[in-house]
C-alpha cells in the first residue's frame, strides 16, 4: 500500500508538470512574461516533490518483502496480547478486535480508560487512513470540547506524532500485540507541545465569545447573559464595578466609557441613552448644554431690553425701588 502510494503521488505531480507546460506556452506565444515565470516556478516545485516521492520509492522497493505471518505466530502473538491487557475482544460481524486500558491519569488529570479497537477490515488502507479508534469509556473530555478525550484523541482519532511509523510497521508485519501496546503507551504520554487542548487548562472554560479555553481564576461571569467569557471579551462596568461581556455593555456616548446595561437611563428631554454618571437632573450632557445657552440667550436678551428702555420706562432687568418720604 505504501508503494501504491508513492506511486500515485508521482503520478499526480507528473499530470500537474503537463497541465503547468500547456499554460507556459500559451503565456509564451502572448508574451505573457510575469503568468510564464510563475508556470516555471511551479514546474520547479512539483520537479522536486518528483524527486523526493522517487526516492521514497527507491527506498520502498529496495526493502525486503515482508513475510506474511504463520497461523502459529499470530495464535501466539494474540494470547501474549490477552496476557497483556487482561481482555481481548473479537467482533466476528464488525471483523474488530479491542483491548481496553487501564485508567489513564496525565499529570493529576484523570482521562479514564479507553477501547483501543482495530478495524481489521480497513488494513489495507493503512496508509490512507487510520483503521483504529480509541475510545473513551468514562470520557472526561476537555472543557472547551466534549470531542477532545484525551490531550492527543480527538473524535476517538489519535494522533500518532512521532508513533505513525513503528505503528504501521507493527500493522504490516503482523504484531497486533506490538501494535495495541504502542498505542498504549502514547496514550499514556503527554506531548505538552502539541496537544489539541493542554492539560493546564483542561478544566477551564471556554470563552463563549471567542472560545478560548480559561481556567477559572481568569474567567469571568456575566450576569446579564449568564455566560462565561475571558478577560478580552469582558469588561468592568465603570459606574457598579460589574462585570459585563463586550456584547451586553454599551459605550456612553458622553464619557465613552463601557457601561452595564442598569447603569444606562434615558434623557429625559432628548430619549437618548448615555450613563447616570454623565446624568445632570436626568439631562444628558447636550441637552444641558442647550439650556445653558438657552438661558444664556434669554438672559441677553433681557439686558439689551432693558438698555433700549426710555428713562421714563421702567427697567425689566431688577424691580425699581422707591423710598417712602
Amino acid at each position: 500500500m505504501e508503494l501504491l502510494n508513492q506511486l500515485t503521488s508521482i503520478a499526480d505531480n507528473l499530470s500537474d508538470i503537463t497541465k503547468q507546460s500547456r499554460r507556459l506556452r500559451l503565456s509564451v506565444d502572448h508574451g505573457w512574461l510575469l503568468a510564464a515565470k510563475e508556470c516555471c516556478e511551479a514546474v520547479n516545485r512539483f520537479g522536486d516533490d518528483i524527486s523526493y516521492y522517487l526516492s521514497q520509492f527507491k527506498q520502498i522497493t529496495e526493502k525486503p518483502l515482508q513475510e506474511v505471518p504463520k497461523l502459529s505466530t499470530l495464535v501466539e502473538d494474540l494470547k501474549q496480547l490477552q496476557q497483556e491487557f487482561g481482555k481481548m475482544n473479537f467482533d466476528k460481524k464488525a471483523n474488530t478486535l479491542s483491548v481496553i486500558t487501564e485508567p489513564i491519569t496525565l499529570e493529576d488529570v484523570y482521562l479514564g480508560p479507553f477501547e483501543i479497537r482495530l478495524e481489521l477490515n480497513r488494513l489495507p488502507e493503512l496508509y490512507k487512513s487510520s483503521p483504529y479508534y480509541c475510545i473513551a469509556l468514562d470520557p472526561h473530555p476537555a472543557a472547551s470540547s466534549d470531542d477532545i478525550t484525551h490531550p492527543h484523541v480527538t473524535g476517538d482519532r489519535l494522533c500518532e506524532g512521532e508513533g505513525y511509523t513503528s505503528i504501521r510497521a507493527a500493522l504490516e508485519q503482523g504484531r497486533i500485540c506490538d501494535f495495541f501496546t504502542i498505542v498504549q503507551g502514547i496514550l499514556n504520554t503527554y506531548s505538552p507541545d502539541s496537544p489539541y487542548v493542554s492539560l493546564d487548562n483542561w478544566e477551564g472554560e471556554a470563552c463563549y465569545e471567542c472560545g478560548y479555553t480559561v481556567d477559572s481564576e481568569n474567567s469571568y461571569y456575566c450576569g446579564f447573559c449568564d455566560h462565561t467569557y475571558c478577560g478580552e471579551c469582558s469588561t468592568c462596568c465603570r459606574n457598579c464595578d460589574e462585570t459585563v461581556c463586550l456584547s451586553c455593555s454599551q459605550q456612553c456616548p458622553h464619557c465613552e466609557e463601557n457601561i452595564c446595561p442598569n447603569c444606562m437611563k434615558k434623557c429625559c428631554e432628548c430619549g437618548s441613552l448615555c450613563c447616570i454618571s454623565c446624568l445632570e437632573d436626568d439631562l444628558c450632557p447636550k441637552c444641558v448644554e442647550e439650556l445653558e445657552k438657552e438661558d444664556e440667550q434669554s438672559e441677553c436678551q433681557i439686558n439689551r431690553t432693558d438698555k433700549n428702555a426710555g428713562p421714563d420706562q421702567p427697567q425689566t432687568g431688577k424691580p425699581e425701588i422707591r423710598l417712602a418720604g
